[in-house]
């Protein structure tokens, strides 16, 4: 695993062990400052700073300043070698595990995306008692992807880890990029809640007995 990975994977302990204590000792909603995803200010989740010796390639040492973003839900954004990982909140002994041996839980990979996996990404202002701001993408096939921040700032890590490893915009026949635009997001969207309206109107399919 190399220094990077490593270096925001405990990033990503320390951040996960605040959100466990703060639910633990009795206060069931995800820290804000946390959330803000701001290196300078209290609740930056940075990498620690590497020491002597600990020299990191080009591609290494222009990502080094990455940050895990913690959506409402609280799932984490962490890049990895290949692509970015949405992590879910780790226990007490799962956390101390992973800490100790540099590995994630495959339990816990609630979604992975790699370079070309989406096509385009935006932050837009949500539902205020639900999202209050959200990260829109589109995938591969312009499908409707979509995950909610409490704070813009965090919104807006996400996405800039996201533009930086995972999206890349689909290419005319000239090698030009064709960005997406407010329209494509929008009818992304609509379909993606129809879609969603059509599976909860189906009947639940019971299934058959097995024979005694």
């Amino acid at each position: 695993m190399n220094p990077l990975t490593t270096g925001v994977l405990v990033v990503a302990g320390v951040a996960l062990a605040s959100w466990l204590l703060r639910r633990f000792s009795g206060n069931e909603g995800i820290d804000r400052e946390l959330l803000s995803g701001r290196a300078d200010e209290p609740g930056r989740l940075a990498p620690p700073a590497s020491g002597p010796g600990d020299e990191l390639e080009d591609e290494e040492a222009a990502g080094s300043d990455q940050i895990a973003a913690i959506t409402s839900d609280g799932l984490m954004f962490i890049p990895f070698e290949q692509g970015v990982r949405l992590l879910i909140p780790a226990g007490r002994d799962e956390l101390a595990e992973e800490l100790a041996t540099a590995a994630v839980s495959r339990d816990r990979v609630a979604g992975m995306y790699s370079c070309g996996d989406l096509g385009a990404a935006r932050v837009v202002r949500g539902a205020p008692d639900v999202d209050p701001w959200r990260l829109e993408a589109l995938g591969r096939d312009r499908e409707y992807l979509s995950w909610g921040f409490e704070t813009e700032d965090a919104a807006r890590a996400a996405l800039d880890l996201l533009e930086r490893i995972v999206v890349r915009a689909p290419t005319d026949r000239d090698g030009e990029p064709l960005p997406a635009g407010a329209a494509e997001f929008a009818e992304a969207r609509k379909i993606y809640e129809e879609t969603e309206q059509e599976l909860a109107m189906m009947p639940d399919v019971e299934e058959p007995e097995e024979p005694r």
